[in-house]
């Protein structure tokens, strides 16, 4: 049943860091606001029964929102499980205080670097020191202590760490997996980079897996490896790379492949809308705002799609009107063009039309759809 069952709101475009790898460099229309109160509020007041989660999250630091707290709390006496996304600069005791008594159910952090360096390359703008003690401070006022007996899937808000790999942090993310529990984390999510500058092409972590296919069930030629269970301790790291590195090679473990899902959308396929902080509704994170990325060595320019806008039409209009309707099962039949494996044409360059005859916005050369890019 194609039913609206998630919802992301963008509550600002607005950050207070500026960090190297983020869609706002990128921008060619650079309009970024704070989403009002009046359309929150008119938000709020059509959710229908079907949505079941919330996340604030966007573009923006929600946290730099003034009446962000205002938000959650508002979002949580409707009853859904509420998330929320923050770079952790603004977790001061006031804002760890304040989360807690909304009773937000999972807290994500943007951390990706274990390094003090490293990270304050990354997320410029920020001190790692400070964003560490921060971590600590809300472990310790939700109840987290690592030498105690509480698993911190017990605890309220949850914690999660959002990680953007890169070949500079790639050690750094080991370490983050090693240091999971005494940071008392429930979840750690790993995604890719997205190239918004030419610059950053050497930093990707991908281009082998687009070009052979790795992972892809539908790649059938090969050897076909079956791995038991074993003690990783024991088997050299380098060792266990080189496995992974032949391309054209499938993998599993004890009968159960190791596949990335394909032409597969999970914002359409779990029923997410996004609400922008102007009260535009889109489809995914990918089509929320202008940009220009660099995908297969090429400019390419994605201009954001909107079915509607809440000030004007309820959410659930907007959701089942004939063009958004339309839309998303043409995203879960995924009859686009193959652009992620033939490689860069002219309707490469933008999102316009493809080569299947297809017009906007078209998703074939979308790397969410192809298992590279997640979030939260």
């Amino acid at each position: 049943m194609d039913e609206l069952k998630e919802l992301y709101i963008e509550p600002t475009s607005h950050c207070n860091l500026n960090c190297v790898m983020c869609l706002r460099n990128s921008w060619r229309n650079k309009s970024a606001g704070h989403m009002s109160l009046t359309i929150f509020d008119k938000l709020i007041e059509q959710i229908p029964d079907s949505i079941t989660r919330i996340f604030f999250g966007g573009v923006g630091e929600p946290l730099y929102h003034s009446d962000i707290m205002y938000m959650i709390h508002r979002a949580k006496k409707t009853g859904r499980t509420v998330e929320l996304i923050t770079n952790g600069t603004l977790l001061n005791d006031e804002t760890i205080s304040e989360i807690l008594d909304a009773k937000l159910d999972m807290l994500w952090i943007s951390l990706d670097s274990m390094e003090e360096e490293s990270y304050e390359y990354i997320r410029s703008g920020a001190q790692f020191t400070s964003v560490m003690s921060n971590i600590q401070a809300f472990n310790k006022k939700r109840g987290f202590f690592y030498y105690g007996e509480t698993h911190p899937d017990s605890l309220t808000p949850r914690l999660g760490i959002a990680f953007v790999l890169m070949k500079r942090n790639l050690s750094e993310y080991s370490k983050l997996l090693r240091n999971a529990h005494s940071m008392g984390l429930s979840d750690i999510r790993a995604t890719h980079l997205i190239p918004y500058d030419k610059s950053q092409l050497d930093q990707i972590c991908y281009e082998r897996i687009m070009e052979a296919g790795l992972y892809n069930p539908a790649w059938h030629h090969g050897v076909r490896v079956d791995m038991p269970l074993m003690d990783t301790r024991d088997i050299h790291e380098y060792d266990m790379l080189q496995l992974f590195s032949n391309t054209t090679t499938s993998f599993s473990f004890m009968g159960t492949p190791l596949h990335r899902k394909v032409d597969y959308c999970r914002f359409i396929h779990n029923g997410v809308a996004f609400v922008r902080w102007d009260g535009e509704v889109c489809p995914c994170m990918a089509l929320l705002h202008e940009q220009t990325i660099y995908q297969q060595n090429k400019e390419r320019y994605l201009r954001p799609c909107g079915f509607g806008n809440i000030n004007e039409q309820s959410l659930l209009k907007i959701w089942e009107d004939e063009s958004y309707a339309s839309f998303r099962q043409k995203v879960l039949d995924f009859e686009f063009s193959y652009c992620t494996y033939c490689g860069p044409c002219d309707k490469f360059k933008s999102n316009e039309a493809d080569c299947f005859g297809n017009t906007f916005p078209t998703c074939g050369a979308c790397l969410w759809a192809q298992g590279v890019f997640q979030c939260p």
